[in-house]
């Protein structure tokens, strides 16, 4: 989002779907603010985004964020986190960076750029030789790979497959709404059908 204004309708039209767990990007204008309000909400788990320094998270957390999300892997974002008691999901392209990401004490390994390292082929090739990774994947994918991606990671990001530029431009909150509707129904089902009583 270009403008703190648009995040909130962003916000609210993918809760208003189903989503239950956000992540406010830290480049965000006024990004603590929006985490801050938005943390107090029933239901919601609320993260930052593209946190690049342990007094960025600092200030996340301290406005209400619940985990960290950066491309990469920062010593000082993890120090704080497991100071104050939140999730860190920490940026690795490489086997390499994902196992130090997991060493300094990340929870999850958010795989980025995705579509550039090869797709859900590289979680399966990864999760291979090292099972105990938790991996999350990010980056351009859509709301139909999302289940390819699931079968070898623990989450995805999802912030292209619901904020189409044209939509977000156009202010067509609904359709964004109704697109994530339609993707938390479909997990919805997935877990009925894996798990029945």
């Amino acid at each position: 989002a270009s403008s703190s204004e648009d995040a909130e309708e962003m916000l609210k039209a993918v809760t208003a779907g189903g989503i239950k767990i956000v992540q406010i990007t830290m480049s965000i204008p006024q990004a603590a603010r929006l985490i801050e309000n938005w943390s107090k909400k029933e239901g919601l788990l609320v993260g930052a985004g593209t946190v690049t320094d342990g007094e960025m998270a600092q200030r996340a957390i301290n406005a209400g964020a619940r985990f960290l999300t950066s491309h990469y892997t920062d010593r000082d974002v993890i120090s704080v986190g497991k100071n104050n008691n939140v999730l860190l999901i920490q940026g690795a392209a490489t086997p390499t960076e994902a196992v130090n990401a997991w060493q300094m004490g990340a929870d999850l390994v958010k795989i980025y750029p995705i579509e550039f390292l090869g797709g859900p082929d590289y979680l399966k090739s990864l999760k291979g030789p090292l099972p105990f990774l938790k991996l999350m994947a990010s980056g351009a994918i859509t709301a139909e790979d999302a289940f390819d991606y699931l079968k070898y990671a623990c989450a995805v990001s999802l912030n292209q497959a619901f904020f189409d530029k044209t939509l977000v431009r156009s202010n067509n909150w609904s359709a964004i709404t109704e697109k994530t509707r339609q993707l938390t129904q479909k997990l919805e089902s997935l877990k009925v059908a894996k798990n029945p009583s």
